[in-house]
């Protein structure tokens, strides 16, 4: 799972190096665009240069050199800062201020990209480590490309990526809508001209060596200023191509999605003129944008433009928008419910090939007292909701008809209720009912805390099992240890408690026939465990995180509390299928649990760090329900089987499974450690 999309953007990358060279089409005024209308935007422009827009958020981010200071002999001008401007509801700027006292710095800073949900920038810069230059043969500051992570009122953690080289220059980075790879300039060894568009991949928590994107784009000239749209067609900057306005023209390129690209697009008037004409960025509907030119009549060395193109720019395939209706009722009597918040969240495929809901960014810019950009980066409990249902229980809402979403519903006194949608499955484009259940139900609240030290367990994973309708919910421990849900009435549950680094706590509560007291209180005490000592900085067999458990075998007594590794229950790769010479130990199961009729086991199942982590635990749960079905029909009653799947947590083998932690490399026989089903007795 985790390496299918590296893989599929790998061979698109090399399909790319392999196609031949295409002649560029070049588009005259009497051809589209002939609707487009170009504005400087004076509100933010200077007599200096100011260029290389993207956006974020509501704000548009842009390089100028405007500032006084330390002027770069090389150009004349101070060194290029960060700028914000916010974007009006017509798409007006207004005046702009720094950016970020932490992303500007004494050197240039040049084109930036943001990701998805708006906490990470990638950004060039000149190279250098706390204001200090590299000492290089030939004298030259390189630029790299670096990247930030939003903190609590600034970007910390600023660090370049691997791919960069003080012999060359890595710049003018764009992140693909899911983050899964980049596009950038270079003019590093062995490309097709000065500065050609290369292509890095973001796999396993770092990023692939960068490959050329190959003839069909690049040129003898120079490729700068990329910019990916989510459409899927790429814009940038060209002064290679043998027909042309003049200076830097704009062009744009379609992929076709199969690993190769269309014919390569001169934009022609009024985008590009005699002059150099850089830097342009789209919005999503394709309608209106931004780009730089140092054309005739504008304010300074270099302006900021906007345009409005009602057409959109042909060529260009841009998502189909729908309005789409949603409605919220109550589950009893059908009413409809307003005041109902709707969330939204879209579907996109993570750096590690596993899927992922994310809200778009909705980060809100603000001027902070010291004068400086201060983006309001709100938790996801705390953002204000897409849409608000109305007096009638409905919102309307836009949504692109390509992609897929989880809709997630929350009124007071309700429970919230999610709902996944494929617009292409609702083909008349009717509404989308979503009921609502009222939240009368007995509060369950829980803390967790450690055994021995007695302290709250933040971020605990509490798994809450109804017994008698076979549903599961999991919820988490807030930074007190604490957690709280509404059990329905008329139900049995099995509440355990789970956190790397501890061995489970269990316990059992009833909701049946209970009168007066509408409340229940738990205590989830979690045990740590033992740290396996280690030899030299880092064991070979890595460091253990979960005790094993010892083999069921052939065990004729067991006692309440005991649990066991079924050895011989082992599936093949993203499999829950259960092979016939992996049965023994279920059969040998079977057979103590005939010989014990009042015995009730738990089956838990865990599986490797590779793949996501939502994709891990449902299908650890499927491995479970698989073993607990194979009992079944050796002739065990199924209220007496609980079936957990725990995916990758409290693995017995603590490796670094993707460049986020642990302390050596993963091996096989590591993963095959963690990919491991235990029974633990809980009735005897």
């Amino acid at each position: 799972m985790r390496f299918y999309l590296p893989l599929l953007l790998l061979s698109f990358a090399f399909g790319l190096q392999a196609q031949d060279p295409a002649p560029v089409n070049l588009r005259t005024v009497v051809q589209p665009n002939q609707k487009v209308r170009i504005y400087n935007e004076t509100a933010i422009n200077s007599t200096a240069s100011d260029f290389s827009p993207s956006f974020y958020g509501d704000t548009l981010v842009f390089c100028s050199s405007r500032h006084a200071g330390p002027k770069d002999p090389a150009t004349g001008e101070s060194f290029f800062d960060f700028y914000f401007a916010p974007i009006g509801p017509n798409g007006s700027l207004r005046s702009p201020k720094p950016f970020s006292i932490n992303l500007n710095s004494a050197q240039h800073e040049g084109q930036s990209t943001f990701d998805l949900k708006a906490n990470k920038v990638y950004f060039t810069r000149n190279n250098t480590t706390n204001g200090v230059e590299p000492a290089v043969a030939d004298g030259k500051i390189r630029m790299k490309i670096y990247e930030a992570t939003f903190g609590f009122l600034d970007w910390e953690q600023i660090k370049p990526l691997p791919f960069n080289s003080d012999a060359y220059n890595c710049m003018h980075p764009t992140l693909s809508h899911d983050g899964t790879f980049m596009i950038f300039s270079s003019n590093r060894p062995g490309g097709k001209g000065g500065y050609d568009l290369y292509v890095s991949l973001k796999m396993d928590g770092g990023w692939s060596p960068p490959m050329n994107l190959g003839g069909r784009i690049n040129t003898p000239g120079h490729e700068f200023f990329p910019f990916l749209h989510q459409s899927g067609t790429l814009f940038f900057t060209s002064d290679g191509y043998k027909k042309g306005y003049g200076g830097y023209d704009l062009y744009m390129v379609e992929g076709k999605g199969d690993g190769s690209w269309a014919e390569v697009v001169n934009l022609g008037e009024p985008f590009n003129t005699d002059a150099d004409d850089f830097g342009l960025i789209l919005d999503k509907e394709g309608k209106s944008g931004y780009f730089s030119s140092n054309r005739e009549g504008g304010v300074g060395r270099d302006d900021i433009y906007s345009f409005d193109a009602p057409e959109g720019i042909q060529g260009v395939v841009f998502p189909d928008f729908k309005t789409t209706t949603i409605e919220v009722f109550s589950e009893e009597g059908s009413r409809p419910v307003s005041g109902a918040e709707i969330k939204i969240y879209e579907r996109v495929i993570g750096s590690s090939g596993n899927i992922q809901y994310l809200r778009l960014p909705r980060a809100s810019v603000g001027m902070g007292r010291d004068g400086q950009a201060q983006i309001d980066q709100r938790s996801e409990d705390l953002e204000e909701p897409d849409e608000v249902t109305n007096s009638e229980g409905k919102a309307y809402i836009m949504l692109d008809v390509s992609k897929e979403y989880r809709i997630k519903v929350e009124k007071r006194g309700f429970f919230a209720a999610e709902e996944y949608y494929m617009p292409t499955d609702n083909r008349f484009n009717r509404p989308v009912g979503i009921p609502l259940k009222r939240d009368d139900c007995i509060t369950l609240e829980g803390v967790v805390s450690n055994r021995e030290a007695g302290a709250p367990i933040s971020k605990a994973t509490i798994l809450i099992f109804n017994q008698e309708e076979q549903r599961r919910v999991t919820i988490s421990s807030d930074e007190r240890g604490v957690f709280k849900y509404c059990l329905p009435d008329g139900f049995r549950f099995t509440i355990v408690g789970s956190h790397v680094g501890y061995e489970n706590d269990t316990t059992y509560v009833q909701t049946v026939n209970r009168r007066g007291n509408r409340s229940l209180g738990v205590s989830l005490s979690l045990k740590p465990l033992p740290a396996m000592p280690r030899s030299g900085s880092y064991p070979p067999s890595g460091s253990y995180n979960d005790t094993p458990a010892p083999s069921l075998g052939d065990r004729s007594a067991v006692e309440v509390g005991s649990r066991f590794l079924l050895d011989n229950l082992q599936f093949e790769f993203a499999s829950a299928e259960i092979l016939a010479e992996a049965a023994a130990d279920l059969q040998t199961l079977a057979k103590l649990m005939r010989d014990n009729p009042g015995m009730r086991v738990e089956l838990r199942a865990f599986t490797d760090c590779v793949g996501g982590e939502d994709y891990n635990r449902k299908l650890s749960l499927r491995r479970a329900e698989a073993a607990r079905g194979f009992l079944v029909q050796q002739g065990i009653k199924r209220d007496r089987i609980l079936a957990f799947g725990y995916g990758e947590l409290n693995p017995v083998v603590d490796c670094d499974c993707d460049g986020t932690g642990g302390s050596v490399p993963c091996t096989e026989d590591m993963h095959a450690q963690n990919r491991r089903t235990e029974v633990a007795i809980i009735e005897k």
